[in-house]
């Protein structure tokens, strides 16, 4: 079976796409999502599903890479695939799957893609140039963001009076449609001698589909009567196909049982790395009190905000965030201390001089 990960930040449309497509079989199979926003949409949609999510805070895909790249071995990932994922893939990720990273881009590149360049933003940037044709291209993750080599391409053409909001309604059944079959050529890829890598998609150009576009046609295996979506893309696999007549949420039961004795990992909340198991930093937040009552007050709320904020980023995930609070409550609390103290010892002096003056005069 080959597996499959997803990487998503928003609503998890084309993700769900993908899942349901695949888990019509036995063959093909997500075996875990990823996601770098604790409330995304895409939790519900697989939880619904019977897939497994996991949240990863900015922090680790940021300074932690290493961690994605051993949940994705740890779960025998053969390939990895971007759908709506909004963050630059770290270079530690990509050389660990290199050549098994795919994205899906909303135009034809090498048009309208790099850094800004996605959802409306794309679809405005072609309006804007007046093009005559947008479309859809999956290509592979490199570190220059869009540069990666193209896998398949679809263009669509643009109508008079066409908007950027329009032009995103045609777009994406074309993203449904082209994402997965993308996916099967990536998989077949790997399973192919690398001395001939291009034998698996037609890289050429074709005039039908633009001057960067490949057509579908190219990798859509031949479909014989009776056959089944998930019969088509395991005949193109060179794979013997064993169809399970289960619905989705019982076959991911089945697979999770044979790997633990426990009920499958699927709960109502997404999951969190480990560094989520670290003890919380202490929030200093009765010292922060004592300062605001006895020393200094102004001083002493802030010092009580950066002790608020130690509890509720800890608990987002976000643990060199709340290591940082708990920092800037201590100094608060001292700077509340210390401003407290020179007033109180300053007090004295000064309404002995007041009383001096007035006495003098």
């Amino acid at each position: 079976m080959k597996k499959i990960a997803i990487l998503a930040s928003g609503s998890g449309t084309n993700a769900e796409n993908i899942v349901r497509l695949f888990h019509e079989g036995n063959k093909i199979r997500v075996v875990h999502v990823l996601a770098n926003r604790q409330k995304a949409g895409v939790h519900d949609r697989m939880q619904k599903l019977g897939v497994p999510t996991e949240y990863i805070p900015n922090s680790v895909w940021e300074n932690e890479a290493y961690k994605v790249v051993d949940i994705l071995q740890s779960k025998e990932v053969d390939l990895v695939v971007l759908a709506g994922f909004m963050r630059k893939i770290d270079s530690e990720i990509i050389n660990a799957y290199k050549g098994r990273i795919i994205n899906i881009h909303p135009s034809l590149l090498p048009a309208h893609g790099g850094k800004g360049m996605w959802g409306h933003h794309v679809h405005e940037a072609v309006i804007a140039d007046g093009d005559k044709q947008s479309g859809v291209t999956v290509h592979y993750v490199t570190d220059e963001i869009d540069g990666g080599e193209i896998i398949m391409q679809q263009a669509i053409d643009l109508e008079e009076g066409e908007t950027a909001e329009s032009l995103e309604a045609k777009i994406h059944p074309v993203e449904y449609d082209l994402y997965p079959r993308a996916i099967v050529a990536a998989l077949k890829r790997l399973d192919t001698s690398t001395s001939n890598p291009t034998s698996i998609v037609d890289l050429e150009e074709e005039s039908a589909f633009g001057s960067y576009a490949m057509p579908v046609e190219e990798i859509k295996p031949e479909k014989s009567a009776g056959q089944t979506p998930e019969e088509e893309w395991a005949k193109e696999l060179n794979m013997k196909y064993e169809p399970q007549n289960e619905p989705i949420s019982a076959q991911v039961q089945t697979i999770n049982t044979q790997q633990t004795a426990t009920p499958p990992p699927v709960t109502a909340q997404p999951q969190r790395v480990e560094t989520s198991h670290e003890p919380m930093p202490s929030t200093n937040l009765v010292w922060a009190v004592i300062m605001t009552l006895c020393c200094n007050t102004i001083a002493g709320i802030i010092a009580i905000i950066f002790s608020a904020q130690v509890s509720s980023k800890y608990h987002a995930g976000d643990i060199e965030g709340a290591k940082r609070a708990s920092r800037m409550s201590e100094v608060w609390i001292i700077v509340s201390f210390v401003v407290g103290m020179l007033a109180n010892t300053l007090q004295f002096p000064l309404l002995l001089s007041k009383e001096l003056l007035l006495n003098a005069f």
